[in-house]
């Protein structure tokens, strides 16, 4: 009885986190912040002529 409860959180848990998951990237994009070049996606691409 405890596994059968304990499997049942976990297969909630991960359901929870998937479905955020998928409901977050529809409403934002696909879009993702670049920490490298501190760019969220949104400019002219950087060609590196300046």
């Amino acid at each position: 009885m405890v596994l059968e409860l304990l499997f049942g959180f976990l297969v909630l848990v991960a359901a929870s986190y998937v479905g955020t998951t998928m409901a977050l990237r529809g409403f934002f994009g696909r879009e993702r912040y670049d920490g490298r070049s501190g760019s969220d996606g949104d400019g002219p691409p950087d060609d590196g002529d300046e």
